[in-house]
C-alpha cells in the first residue's frame, strides 16, 4: 500500500494535471468528474506498483490495457499520459528512494506495451468480427453447394459411431488450409469461395469412395472421420490421400492455377476412451502441432505430449503467485581458479521450490518465464539476491573479492531500463562493478537492441561473459568488436577430454582452437562440465583460466560457498 504521509495530496494534484490533459486533447463519453475520478484510481495503481516489493512491471501492461479499455485510447492521449508521468509523477508522490527512475521508467515501458496491445486487440476484434459475419454468409454458400455437413453434424455422426460400440475404434482427419487467409486478402473472396467449393468436392469424392465421413467444419478446415480402424495407419493414410487430394493446383476467376497445401491432425482412439468433443479436441491439438512443426504435412495426438504441454501451462500459470509467495531460490555453482583451486566466483542458479512438485529446474521454467515475460521480475530478483549475497561474501573477505555471476535472458536486455536497474542495484548493495559478471547466449548477440544495452553495462564496469559459447550462432569474426569480456566454453567440449577422447585428436583440436582463440583476443576463458581431475589440468595446460563443473562444486545455497571461503 502507499504510504499515507502526504501522498494522497500529491496525488490529488498529479490527477487534476491528468484530467486536464485528458479533457483536452480527446472527446470522452464520461463527465469531467468521472474522467478524474477514474485516473485517480489508475494514479494510485501506478503509485502501488512503484512501493511494491519486490517491483514488477506488469501492473504497467495492465494498466496501459485498461486506459485503451476506458476509452483513453490515442496515440497523443498515451504520449501526453507518459510524458506528464515522467516529469511529475515522482515528485508529486514523494517517491525518493534511489530506484525511483528506474522502477518508474520499467513502469512507463510496459504501460506503453499493454496500451499499444490492447490497442492492436480492439481494432483486430473489430476487423474480425466484421470478417466472420462475411464468412458466415459465404461459408453457408459454399456448404449448400458442395459438403452440407457441419460441425453439428459431424459431433451427431460421432455420438452415433461411438453409441454402444465401446470397443468399436475410429479416427479423425482434422484437415486446415495452408495460408487459406492469404488468398482471400490478396486475390479476393469470390476466389477464396472457388478454393474451398473446390477442396470440398474432392473431399466428398475421396469420402464416397473410401466409405469415411466428410464434413466442413469451418472456413478453412474439414474433416474425415474413418469408421471402424484397427490402428493410426489407417487415418495416417486417409490424410495422405487428403494432401494428395488438395495439393493439385486450384484453377480460380482470373485465369491462376493456384498451389494450396494443408496440415493435418491425426487421432484415433477406441470408443471407449474417448467422447465427441475429446476426439475432436484431440485432433485440434495435433493440427496445432504439424501447423507450428510440419506444415503441409499431418501429425499424430500424442496423449503423453498432450499431458506434458498440459502440465507446462499449469506451471506457466502458477509462476506469477509464486514469485509473489517467494518460491524461487537462488544456489550458487563455484567458479574456480584453475591453477590455484581458489574461488574465482560463484554463478546463480534459480530453481523453483513448489509446494506439490518440489525442486523444479531451471530447464522446466524458464523458456515459461520468457514466454510470458515473467523473467522480467524474476530476472531482477535473482540479481538482486546475488548482488547482496556477492556484497556479503566481499565484506566478509575484502582481500579476496569474488564475483558472482548471473545469467540474463534476451528479454531482459530489450527492456530499456536494465542498465538503470543494475545501476541501482549496485549502489544499493555497495557491489563494485567489476565483482558483477553477466553471462548472455550468443544468440543474444544477434539482436542489435539487446547488442546496445549490453554495451552500455560494459561501459559501467559490468563483466560480460559469452555463455554456452561454441554452441550458438555468433560469428567468430565479430567477437573482438563485442562488448565482452569473458567467453565461457560450453560443457560439451570438455567431454573432449575424456573417455575415448582423452588422447589428441580433431575433437581437441576444436576445443584448444577455442580457448586460443579467447586468450588472443585478450578475453578470459572458462570451461563448463568438468567432471575429473585429469580434465582441470589438461585445460590448464591448454590455457584455460577458470572451470566449473561437479569436480569442482556443485549448485548449492549460499551457506555451502561461505563455508568452502572460511575453509580455503
Amino acid at each position: 500500500m502507499i504510504p499515507s504521509d502526504g501522498r494522497t495530496a500529491g496525488i490529488d494534484a498529479f490527477t487534476r494535471a491528468w484530467t486536464r490533459v485528458v479533457t483536452g486533447q480527446t472527446v470522452l463519453r464520461h463527465s469531467r468528474e468521472e474522467v478524474y475520478a477514474l485516473l485517480e484510481r489508475f494514479a494510485r495503481r501506478l503509485a502501488e506498483a512503484l512501493h511494491a516489493e519486490p517491483f514488477a512491471a506488469a501492473p504497467g501492461r495492465q494498466l496501459g490495457a485498461d486506459l485503451v479499455a476506458a476509452g483513453i485510447a490515442t496515440p497523443e492521449l498515451l504520449g501526453g499520459t507518459t510524458m506528464l508521468i515522467g516529469r511529475r509523477f515522482l515528485t508529486d508522490v514523494r517517491m525518493l528512494r534511489p530506484d525511483a527512475r528506474a522502477r518508474l521508467d520499467e513502469l512507463l515501458g510496459a504501460v506503453a506495451t499493454g496500451f499499444t496491445g490492447a490497442l492492436i486487440d480492439q481494432t483486430v476484434a473489430a476487423q474480425e468480427e466484421l470478417r466472420r459475419a462475411e464468412l458466415a454468409k459465404r461459408t453457408l454458400t459454399v456448404r449448400t453447394h458442395t459438403v452440407p455437413r457441419n460441425r453439428d453434424a459431424l459431433l451427431r455422426q460421432l455420438g452415433d459411431t461411438l453409441e454402444g460400440h465401446p470397443r468399436r475404434r475410429l479416427g479423425l482427419c482434422l484437415i486446415n488450409l495452408d495460408r487459406f487467409r492469404t488468398v482471400n486478402e490478396s486475390l479476393g473472396y469470390r476466389s477464396g469461395d472457388q478454393v474451398l467449393g473446390t477442396v470440398a468436392h474432392r473431399l466428398d469424392r475421396l469420402a464416397r469412395t473410401a466409405g469415411h465421413f466428410a464434413a466442413h467444419l469451418d472456413n478453412d478446415t474439414f474433416v474425415l472421420l474413418v469408421a471402424d480402424t484397427t490402428g493410426p495407419d489407417e487415418v495416417t493414410k486417409a490424410a495422405d490421400e487428403a494432401l494428395a487430394a488438395i495439393a493439385h493446383t486450384f484453377p480460380i476467376n482470373n485465369g491462376y492455377n493456384l498451389p494450396i497445401g494443408a496440415s493435418v491432425g491425426v487421432v484415433e482412439q477406441a470408443a471407449a476412451d474417448t467422447d465427441p468433443a475429446a476426439l475432436l479436441g484431440a485432433a485440434e491439438q495435433a493440427l496445432a502441432w504439424a501447423k507450428r512443426e510440419r506444415r503441409g504435412h499431418w501429425m499424430v495426438y500424442d496423449p503423453e505430449r498432450a499431458a506434458e504441454e498440459s502440465a507446462r501451462h499449469a506451471l506457466s500459470a502458477e509462476m506469477p503467485d509464486a514469485l509473489t509467495r517467494g518460491e524461487f531460490a537462488v544456489e550458487y555453482q563455484p567458479l574456480v581458479d584453475l591453477a590455484t583451486g581458489h574461488l574465482a566466483g560463484a554463478e546463480a542458479l534459480v530453481r523453483w521450490r513448489h509446494p506439490v512438485h518440489g525442486v523444479i529446474m531451471p530447464g522446466r521454467f524458464i523458456d515459461l518465464a520468457e514466454h510470458t515475460g515473467l523473467i522480467v521480475p524474476l530476472g531482477e530478483d535473482v540479481l538482486r539476491r546475488a548482488c547482496v549475497q556477492a556484497a556479503a561474501w566481499r565484506a566478509a573477505d575484502p582481500d579476496r573479492p569474488m564475483f558472482v555471476s548471473v545469467n540474463v535472458a534476451g528479454a531482459q536486455l530489450r527492456r530499456p531500463g536494465l542498465p538503470a536497474m543494475v545501476r541501482a542495484i549496485l549502489d544499493e548493495t555497495g557491489l563494485p562493478e567489476g565483482l558483477l559478471h553477466l553471462e548472455v547466449t550468443e544468440n543474444v548477440l544477434l539482436d542489435p537492441e539487446g547488442l546496445g544495452t549490453l554495451d552500455g553495462l560494459a561501459r559501467m564496469g559490468v563483466r560480460i561473459s559469452l555463455d554456452d559459447f561454441g554452441t550458438g550462432n555468433c560469428r567468430l569474426a565479430e567477437i573482438s568488436n563485442l562488448p565482452v569480456h569473458t567467453i565461457k566454453i560450453a560443457g560439451c567440449f570438455a567431454g573432449y577430454l575424456k573417455g575415448r577422447h582423452a588422447a589428441d585428436g580433431p575433437d581437441q583440436t576444436v576445443l584448444t582452437a577455442m580457448i586460443k582463440l579467447g586468450r588472443d583476443l585478450g578475453l578470459a576463458v572458462t570451461v563448463e562440465g568438468i567432471e575429473t581431475e585429469a580434465q582441470r589440468r589438461r585445460l590448464l595446460e591448454l590455457g584455460c583460466d577458470t572451470g566449473q563443473g561437479y569436480h569442482l562444486g556443485r549448485p548449492a545455497p549460499a551457506e555451502h560457498i561461505t563455508e568452502r571461503l572460511a575453509t580455503s
